[in-house]
């Protein structure tokens, strides 16, 4: 789920529920951006290893759902027995506001944050983490990590148009973001309402006026406005409603392939892809371990077990379960520089489509 709509205004309501104090804290002293040594992955890994046993575990925050953070940390306990992985699971904007809370609090109880890079890119520019570059980050295109090593990707969200094929009118087709337009979709479209990173990338890709255009149409269509992208995803599959404007792609393939629901998506081109971004807490409390799992979730053993969830890993070099995800059409990778405008592309959107 990702409602970006509290998150992201600028430390409006954030800083607000916090004490109301909008000045950033000075960041920590941070770790070199620059890798350490010339050791292999393996030996990085195994070396981290030895030290996170003497902390016991690691404190992750993420907004991967609890059934795959099973699958995905499980398989890093089974690796490396001694180590605990403690994982907070909650929307980026829950896991934003606990982070900010926590630190002004003088609390430092995460060692790593995983979510979308908007609220990643916020918790980084509070100074609440450090650069750490991982040993394979030479492996990872530069769309999905930052140039200074204040994140990395270890999962990729494609959020393409969900299509239930036994609700969509007849001589209806979803091909561009422009089709759902379609009239006859009338109060068949389901929004999820926090997604306005997708506004913010349709505005790179069609332009202004284009991506104002047609939001304003998708709008006149009267769509229903939903809160949860597995929720939406799941009420699509149910028949609840045609399609919908942006689902994510993992959810809408393990529906149709897994539970053989009538489920397919729109092959836009190109592909919104929202970065999960991951970063190391400034004062982690267990540091090697933090580092550790940073390290295996950006190794092929943790990106085979993205994989096997069926999220898309952030690797290329490591295919998704479901290939026709993102063999379509290029990927519009979205980027921190999205968040420039945010304020006014959220303003926009929730008085077009009556957010409130």
């Amino acid at each position: 789920m990702r409602r970006l709509v509290t998150t992201l205004a600028l430390g409006g309501l954030l800083l607000a529920a916090c004490g109301g104090n909008t000045a950033a804290p000075s960041p920590s002293p941070t770790a070199s951006a620059k890798p350490s040594t010339t050791e292999s992955p393996d030996a990085v890994i195994s070396r981290l290893y030895e030290a996170a046993k003497t902390e016991g575990k690691v404190a992750v925050y993420s907004s991967m759902n609890a059934d795959d953070g099973k699958k995905v940390f499980g398989a890093f306990e089974a690796k490396f027995p001694g180590v605990k992985v403690e994982h907070t699971r909650a929307s980026g904007e829950v896991l934003t506001t606990r982070v900010v809370t926590e630190k002004k609090a003088g609390q430092d109880l995460f060692d790593v944050v995983e979510s979308n890079l908007f609220e990643v890119g916020y918790i980084i520019d509070q100074g609440y983490t450090q650069k750490y570059v991982v040993a394979s980050a030479g492996d990872y295109p530069a769309e999905v990590k930052g140039a200074d090593g204040s994140f990395i990707a270890a999962r990729l969200n494609n959020d393409i148009p969900g299509i239930n094929t036994t609700k969509l009118p007849a001589g209806v087709t979803i091909k561009t973001w422009k089709d759902l337009c379609n009239p006859a979709l009338k109060g068949k479209i389901a929004v999820e309402q926090g997604d306005v990173v997708v506004y913010s990338a349709l505005r790179k890709i069609l332009g202004d006026t284009e991506a104002q255009a047609v939001l304003k149409c998708i709008a006149a269509n009267q769509p229903s406005l939903r809160s949860g992208h597995t929720d939406m995803a799941n009420l699509l599959a149910a028949g609840e409603f045609a399609v919908t404007l942006s689902s994510n792609g993992h959810r809408l393939a393990q529906l149709k392939y897994e539970e053989n629901k009538p489920i397919i998506w729109g092959q836009t081109d190109p592909i919104i892809t929202d970065v999960q971004g991951m970063a190391l807490a400034n004062k982690p409390p267990h540091a090697n371990a933090g580092k550790l799992l940073m390290e295996w979730m950006t190794s092929q053993d943790g990106q085979k077990a993205v994989q096997s969830t069926g999220r898309v890993p952030a690797n290329p070099k490591v295919p998704p379960k479901y290939p026709d995800l993102n063999n379509f059409a290029k990927i519009f990778y979205v980027s921190l520089a999205l968040r420039t405008d945010f304020d006014k592309d959220q303003a926009f959107w929730n008085t077009t489509l009556g957010v409130k």
